[in-house]
């Protein structure tokens, strides 16, 4: 097994890794540079960070050893993360307010330890402990929440309050559209410029610039893809 550090959110458990990206996110939106380290920790590097401070020079950084598999870092189910500026990684007025934002995410932040502060560190645990991990007890499965389409859904909610008479949960979501209504969808878009067939209505959205080519709109030969960048297009244009 490597003692090597693995910085791949991508080994963390599902939950986890999506706690992780959020935080970045926010931290980002708030004008933190931050980065995660530290994910996954097999044994063996688990062993070689409890020497330091003991049988290898340095600070000790860590209590937990890696042969009872006592950090939530071997069971995937905590990360590190630190300031994306050479240097001045672990400043603490960076790590104070990167631990609010991580617990106001519902993660638990090792910098509100009442002992042995670990402020770089977060995990979420599902209320499992160490011993019942080992005992062969698992974190629930869990599927990531899919992202919302924020411009589709904004393009859609800008075609309802125009009066484009379309049901918005129809056509917010790619992967739930149905290309069986795609015709009925562009006459609709159509109605609102006074289009009064398909023909016309494709006509008018070629001329506007909504639609790029206009052989699959001709063939009606609708796919998904097709129809939310035609709805973006449409949106900017009322």
């Amino acid at each position: 097994m490597s003692i090597n550090r693995c910085d791949d959110v991508n080994e963390l458990h599902p939950k986890l890794k999506e706690l992780a990206i959020k935080l970045l996110e926010e931290a980002s939106r708030q004008g933190m540079k931050a980065k995660v380290i530290d994910t996954y920790r097999s044994a063996a590097r688990q062993d070689y960070l409890y020497a330091q401070g003991r049988s290898r020079p340095g600070i000790i950084v860590t209590n937990a050893t890696g042969k009872d598999m006592s950090s939530y870092h071997n069971w995937r189910l905590a990360f590190d993360c630190v300031q994306d500026i050479p240097g001045r990684e672990y400043e603490a007025a960076f790590l104070a307010k990167l631990g609010k934002i991580g617990k106001s995410l519902g993660l638990e932040w090792g910098g509100g330890w009442s002992s042995f502060k670990d402020a770089p560190h977060f995990q979420y645990t599902f209320g499992l402990s160490i011993k019942e991990l080992n005992s062969g007890k698992k974190p629930p499965a869990y599927v990531p929440v899919k992202q919302q389409d924020d411009d589709l859904v904004n393009a859609v909610n800008k075609l309802v309050i125009n009066a484009v008479k379309i049901n918005a949960a129809n056509w917010n979501d790619v992967s739930k559209m149905d290309m069986r209504w795609a015709q009925a969808l562009l006459e609709k878009i159509g109605q609102k410029f006074g289009k009064t067939n398909y023909p016309d209505t494709v006509d008018y959205l070629v001329s506007r610039g909504c639609i790029k080519t206009r052989v699959p709109w001709d063939a009606k030969n609708f796919k998904a893809e097709w129809v939310r960048a035609l709805i973006i297009n449409v949106s900017q244009i009322l």
